[in-house]
Formats: structure tokens, sequence, C-alpha cells
């Protein structure tokens, strides 16, 4: 048999021939023969805060770990009809809330507030199997429920490195492996007319004894870890190897491909094939443009509810609307926010996003020690205006909020002339201007960042042609 090419999905083992492969790839697994599946969502995509405890991934992760778990979703499908042994390594249940993208408005007049809608999710949406229940529960009693065949030389081999860390329940087609009790289902084998998907227990090892940093400080693995992997790669491909011999019949002869011994509608029903891929590729080709654009349209409403790097590169994104040259800043020695200039002045910004808090006076001292930093650089002649962006309360709908800035902020705001933002009034002017070029309001909105010293930030009204127009 040919050297089999050996796919490891969400997870990284001492297997030198295996290729890694990360949850937030694009890579199809049609160029693999073995695939090696961990569906392991956190922390790849970010999470800031909680919803009725469980993580709230961001937004813009929302909708990739949605189009990323569709992806795996499709490939594992096509993989398993393809022919391909799957092993699926079940991981423990990951659950966390998304955003839908969809709006939920509540209230009228001045009391109407808007609500971004939230969903439950789980890293098993990327399995294709509709499992009836899964229970988040650890063990390492497993009982083997019948003959293993295919698996005896693994099992035999990583049993004990096999601990459970969630069960099923409801009707599993062929199980193998079981809880103590017999019941619960921890391993099973699905095949199909071509493929095979095989679900285990992740196999566990010690990090400390497998890994090792070098020199350079690269993480590599050690003698006992890649021992470890030409075993465990053995055994994978001994797995394959009896499953391909169960299914494969004597591949047609060439000379079966002549004119003379193909019927009638092979030919019709390969143009169709070819045609229907070829809008399947357009397809997703457009949706992943569409999708990009989306993300990027909505990244200004994170003034409304992010905190850290999303929040920060949003106000970036907001000072740029306003005509403002503005981008973060970082070399060996320091890091800032937001750095910005523009004809009226140079600034230098911190970003701060709280939970259920005003903005404290914590960040104002962080602020002006950034301000000294920046001044002491060589090519820095004049002190930078500071400028704090608070978005005090975060989850709560602007309507709602109370104060942004605490009390000794503001005074400490006043000494120090600092400007202060609320990332809520910086959206509703740079929404305006995303929607409406309109030169003369950002110079007006830039002026009054310059000469608000100890206050908050009064911006121009959006101008009231704008409003009666879309009210038409």
């Amino acid at each position: 048999m040919p050297k089999r090419i050996i796919f490891s999905v969400g997870f990284s083992y001492p297997i030198d021939k295996a290729k890694f492969v990360s949850f937030n790839s694009d890579q199809s697994l049609l160029d693999a023969d073995i695939i090696l599946f961990c569906p392991r969502i956190l922390p790849i995509y970010s999470s800031d805060s909680d919803y009725q405890g469980k993580p709230l991934i961001s937004e813009s992760d929302s909708f990739r770990l949605v189009e990323d778990s569709y992806h795996w979703l499709s490939e594992l499908k096509i993989a398993f009809d393809s022919g391909k042994t799957i092993i699926i390594f079940l991981a423990k249940l990951e659950e966390v809330f998304i955003y839908t993208g969809q709006d939920e408005h509540s209230g009228t007049g001045k009391s109407k507030f808007t609500q971004k809608s939230v969903e439950l999710y789980n890293n098993y949406y990327s399995i294709p199997f509709d499992f009836e229940k899964i229970v988040p529960k650890k063990g390492k009693e497993i009982k083997v429920t019948k003959d293993l065949g295919v698996l005896a030389t693994y099992w035999n081999n990583f049993s004990s490195y096999s601990d459970y860390e969630i069960y099923l329940e409801g009707k599993i087609p062929k199980p193998i492996l079981t809880t103590k009790t017999g019941n619960k289902v921890v391993g099973a084998i699905y095949e199909g007319e071509k493929g095979s998907i095989i679900l285990l227990p992740p196999i566990h090892y010690d990090e400390d004894s497998f890994t090792y940093y070098d020199d350079d400080g690269e993480e590599c693995w050690t003698d006992e870890a890649i021992e470890f992997g030409k075993r465990l790669e053995f055994c994978i491909l001994e797995i394959d190897k009896i499953l391909q011999s169960q299914r494969i019949g004597t591949p047609p002869p060439e000379w079966t491909r002549k004119d003379e011994y193909r019927l009638k509608k092979e030919p019709i029903l390969e143009t169709r094939i070819k045609s229907i891929t070829k809008n399947i590729e357009e397809f997703q080709n457009t949706l992943s443009d569409l999708l990009l654009e989306l993300e990027q349209e909505c990244s200004l409403r994170r003034l409304l509810y992010e905190t850290g790097p999303q929040l920060e590169e949003a106000v970036i994104g907001g000072l740029k609307l306003l005509g403002f040259k503005a981008e973060q800043y970082k070399d060996s020695e320091s890091e800032f926010d937001a750095i910005f200039i523009c004809p009226e002045g140079r600034f230098l910004g911190e970003v701060e996003g709280r939970d259920n808090k005003a903005v404290s006076i914590e960040k104002l001292s962080q602020l002006e020690r950034n301000i000294h930093e920046d001044f002491a650089r060589e090519e820095v002649s004049q002190y930078a205006k500071g400028v704090l962006f608070g978005n005090a309360f975060r989850l709560k709908p602007p309507s709602d909020r109370s104060e942004f800035f605490t009390e000794k902020c503001f005074s400490g705001a006043k000494r120090s002339k600092v400007a202060l933002v609320r990332t809520t009034d910086l959206f509703n002017v740079a929404k305006y201007l995303k929607e409406n070029k309109d030169i003369p309001f950002a110079k007006k909105c830039r002026e009054s960042i310059m000469s608000t010293e100890g206050d908050i930030v009064k911006f121009a009204p959006i101008p009231e042609k704008t409003k009666n127009r879309k009210e038409k």
C-alpha cells in the first residue's frame, strides 16, 4: 500500500508523519488518507466575558466559529463518503454563547433599546452526528463491550492513556467502549459503504516528560514522546490497513475506461458533476467574501460592547473615520493603545472596557505614564494630548448605563487636562461619518477632542438633514 498521509486536526501528538491542522484552518481533508480529529474550540476563539456562567464569544469570532465548525462538518462528511479512515477523539464538552447576528428590540419611545441576540453553541457542532445527549463527565474505568477487532492493538497499547471526558446517551449504532456500568458509551465505530469513523476517548500524556525547550526557546518532543508517537502511528496505520482491506475491491483496469465499455449516461453525469462542483466553488468564494465584508462592516459596533484588543481596534477604526491618522504602537520598550494625529494636533490614547464598573483612576495613571514614556522617545519633541476612551458597563444598552468614569478619574483628568471619550459617543459620530462624507463635521469632532480638558468630550450634534432624509 502507498504511503498514507495523516492529518491531525485540533491537537498535536508526536507523530512524525502527521500534519497538524488548526481548528480555524480552511484545509481540505481530501488531501489526507487518515484523519485524527479533536473538536476543541477554546481558547482559539476569544471570549472577554461570560453569559449565564459560560464564555461569551466575541461577535467577530462568533461568525468565525460557526463558519469553521460548518467547514469541518462538511469536510468530515465528504471524507467519510470518500473512503477515509477518521478517528474522532471525544474531547470534553465546551459550551459557549455566540452572537447570532440578529438584534432583539424591546420597549418603546425613549425606553426603547436594542440588544444583540445570543445562543448556546458547543464544540460538537463540527461532528457529523446528531448525538441524543452528550454528558460532560470524566472517568478512567472503561469497559470493552465486544471483540475490539480493528482496535485490538491500539487499545492494548493506549487504554492506560485513555480517560474519557464525556459519555454519550441514546442510540449508538456500534458501541465498543462504555463506562464501567456498561450503559454509557465512550467509544464506537460508524461504518459506511466506503469510509469509517471511530469515536475514542482522547489520549492524555504528561507534557512535562514529553516536551522541552531547546537553546533557541523552541518547544521540542523528548525521546520518550517520539517513541510514544511511533507506537501510536503504527497502531493508527494498522487500523487503517485493516479497514481498507475490508472494503477495497479490485481497482478498475485502465482499459475499462475506453468508450466501448462506458455506459451511455456516464458522460452526462460527469458533465453535471463538473458544473455543480464549479458552482459550489464560486458560491463558497462569494460566501467567504461576504462574510469578511460583513465582519468588517460590523467591526465599528465593537465600540458599544467590547473590551481589550477588540475594543482598541474599534477605537482606531472610529478615529480614522474622524479623519485621524491612527495606529497602535509597540516596540521593544513601549506599547500604547493608540497614537493618532491630525492637523489639530497629536494625541495618545488609553482604551478601557469594564463589565459592570466605571473606568477608574488606574487607567488614567497608566495614560499619564504612557505620555511621559512617549515624550522620552528620541523622535518625539512635544507632549501628546492624552485621551482616555472608556466603555463602562459594556454589556448593558447605552441608554441603561450610568457613569462612565469615576469621580477620582474626573479629578485626575482635570489636573492633567486629559479628554475623556465615551466609546458609545464615538460610535454615534463614527457611524454617521462612515455613512456620510462630511469633512466639516469630522473636523468639528477632532476639534472637540482637542479642546476638551478634564471632562467628557461633547461631540457636535449629528446634522439634522441626514436624520430627516432617513425618516422620509
